[in-house]
């Protein structure tokens, strides 16, 4: 009897464990796309195997279809094997191969590779590897070149001797600076290579980032140079491949770089757009002065040299103008970005679609304000190799974006300025989603525009605000430096209410984090909006410069605002309003956990203004740890108490439901915020 029992219990065990995964596996599949191609791709930049590995989970949940290592084969060990980004140790030894077996100092062991993969796979994330296949290290540190790979049959090292010349075909793929350049000519050098991704796909890569792939010949090159190292090394099993193109500046530079060619036989970096979004953002920013210089066509145009969309791979900013970039030129560096400026180039590029996108994390610790300076704390914060990143990549505005951007696959895209202001942005998906992106620093994105979206109440995915679609038109508005991701009716309620109606439903919105204000008001449709809108231009059409056109609303007296846009009066409301009622959550509380051992505390973590009707306070389970739920008590007024009694050290996160009654004349509304407590 107690056999048979032991028996089943394991059964049972083993089907509750096969559920289990197959859940985790239907989540994922929700939350990200399931190929690498039109995907989004988290760049773990310098993460060793078993930090990407700890993080998986969360990449999953943050909608990214695959990350993106840095180089896994044996590098050179300079500083002696020093484990920082920049100083005793560096991440550019990441780039300097001394043998193409799998795992080095830097990032982990081949075991620790294959875990990283197995992991990856069971939340639908797939791995793609950087390859540097151009070169090894400097001729200098030679000697550590392994003997296999060193005195390979008909040679390693291309022996080049001309100039430097980026005009030049041969210069580009023969030359070398620095670093030795390889001979990839040789098919002995070929079957090198595509064994060691052979052997990465069957450890679990999905597929390739390939390092300077302009510098390695094509096969249809000068008969002098050219080779089959492509077709040779590409035939490799894997989902998806791409190579480092940079663009030329010039036309004689292009010729020399064959974009267009690359991109026929692999995805490449749409290294030209990134500047065009750099640069965007520095222009609107106004820290320059003069005239926006990039608008609305070259945002959204990362084609070029006929390549399509669909074969570029799309970036804010990537590793190289990141850790490589020396003065502030949005060509060339990245560093002096903010936090800020890059989430909402990313939110450009993801609610517009089309493309395979990657997202670059920075280093841990880095700073997320403008600095002129390039010093340790501005550009490599806590210093460490093999280190996750800073957070960004899962931060809400990222994550909300990476969510549109996967919810709207196969939808047709729409994008334009909003009237004269190339600050404001919009970007249509069919009739499913709408995204603005407000880089203006202090306007305010005043909404009424055209659209294809079912009439309802929509809920910013971001910050709960909320739009209203009636009669074709959308309005809304958008704080300076905002975003707002559109989808999801809520249900359009008529402004035409009878008096005698009963009370409405408590409208609940999603939870928003601590730092955040909560307005609880809504535009309606009578309220005040702008009268106009720019035309729409398709991403497929020539696109044209900005043209308003007059809404499809009546009209009643107009009046100038601040700075000078007319505003359409409100007609008679006969609709209940939205409560007015503003929520904030307080930033941090800090409360002492030796105090906590002899008696209570008190502390008020939200306060409500301006509300009509009751207010009502209380905890929320889900999301607030088990311990602090109990030991905590919450009176309708919003007053905590924190029961005596033991108290680990550390930060604790509480969740707060919020909801205000309303009356006669005002909508109720709820609302959840959650606040940090910090035990010392």
């Amino acid at each position: 009897m107690k056999a048979f029992t032991k028996r089943a219990l394991a059964a049972a065990l083993s089907a509750l464990m096969i559920l289990g995964i197959f859940a985790v596996m239907s989540t994922a599949a929700f939350a990200q796309e399931d190929t690498i191609e039109g995907g989004l791709i988290l760049h773990c930049w310098c993460w060793n195997f078993n930090n990407i590995k700890k993080n998986i989970p969360q990449i999953a949940e943050a909608g990214y279809s695959a990350v993106q290592t840095s180089p896994i084969n044996a590098v050179f060990e300079g500083d002696d094997g020093g484990m920082q980004l920049y100083g005793d140790g560096k991440w550019y030894y990441q780039y300097q191969p001394i043998n193409y077996t799998i795992g080095n100092y830097q990032l982990g062991t081949e075991e620790e590779f294959k875990a990283m993969c197995e992991e990856a796979h069971k939340y639908g994330v797939k791995v793609i590897v950087d390859v540097v296949a151009n070169h090894t290290t400097s001729e200098s540190n030679k000697s550590e070149i392994s003997n296999a790979l060193m005195f390979i049959e008909g040679g390693l090292h291309h022996n080049y001797d001309g100039s430097n010349d980026r005009d030049s075909r041969k210069s580009v793929t023969q030359w070398y600076d620095g670093l030795w350049d390889a001979n990839t000519q040789n098919p002995k050098y070929q079957q090198i290579i595509l064994n060691c991704l052979k052997t990465a796909v069957a450890d679990g890569a999905d597929g390739f980032r390939y390092d300077t792939a302009k510098h390695i010949e094509l096969p249809d090159d000068d008969p002098e140079y050219a080779s089959e190292f492509w077709p040779t090394v590409l035939d490799n099993g894997s989902e998806f491949q791409y190579g480092e193109v940079l663009q030329g500046a010039n036309s004689n530079q292009q010729k020399a770089t064959r974009f267009a060619d690359y991109a026929k036989i692999m995805h490449v970096t749409a290294s030209s757009y990134g500047y065009t979004i750099r640069k965007y953002l520095d222009d609107i920013s106004g820290r320059v002065s003069g005239a926006v210089a990039v608008g609305i066509n070259g945002l959204k145009n990362p084609g070029s040299e006929s390549v399509t969309d669909d074969r570029l791979v799309t970036w804010v900013e990537s590793h190289d103008t990141y850790a490589n970039g020396g003065a502030i030129d949005p060509g060339k560096s990245s560093y002096w970005i903010t936090q800020e400026q890059i989430n909402r180039g990313w939110a450009i590029i993801t609610a517009r679609g089309d493309t395979t996108s990657l997202f670059f994390s920075r280093p841990k610790g880095s700073t997320s304000t403008f600095s002129m300076s390039r010093t340790n704390s501005v550009v490599w914060g806590d210093n460490k190799i093999g280190e996750d990143g800073d957070g960004n990549y899962f931060s809400k505005d990222v994550v909300e974006f990476n969510k549109f951007h996967n919810l709207m696959k196969g939808e047709t895209t729409e994008m334009y300025n909003l009237a004269r202001n190339k600050a404001f942005i919009q970007i249509n998906r069919g009739s499913k989603g709408v995204a603005f992106i407000n880089n203006s620093p202090s306007a305010d994105m005043e909404i009424s525009v055209e659209t294809a979206l079912p009439e309802g109440t929509y809920t910013n995915h971001l910050d709960d605000t909320k739009f209203v679609s009636k009669g074709g038109i959308l309005t809304g508005k958008l704080e300076p430096g905002k975003m707002a991701a559109i989808y999801d009716s809520d249900g359009y309620y008529s402004p035409e209410i009878p008096e005698d109606t009963t009370e409405p439903v408590t409208e609940t919105t999603e939870p928003v984090t601590e730092t955040e204000t909560e307005t609880v008001t809504a535009t309606e449709t009578t309220e005040p909006v702008t009268e106009t809108q720019t035309a729409t231009d398709t991403t497929t059409a020539e696109p044209t410069e900005s043209t308003t056109v007059a809404p499809t609303t009546t009209s009643p007296a107009t009046a100038k605002t601040d700075d000078g846009s007319k505003t359409v009066a409100p007609a008679k409301k006969t609709a209940l309003k939205n409560n007015p009622a503003v929520i904030k959550a307080v930033k941090s509380k800090k409360l002492k956990a030796k105090a906590l051992k002899k008696k209570k505390a008190t502390a008020k973590l939200v306060t409500v203004t301006n509300a009509k009707g009751e207010v009502k306070i209380a905890k929320v389970k889900k999301g607030t740890s088990k311990k602090l739920y109990k030991k905590i008590k919450v009176s309708k007024n919003g007053k905590i108490t924190f029961k005596k009694g033991k108290y680990k050290k550390g930060t604790y996160k509480l969740k707060l439901s919020v909801t205000v009654k309303g009356n006669s004349e005002y909508l109720s509304a709820s609302v959840n915020k959650t606040v940090k407590i910090k035990i010392k």
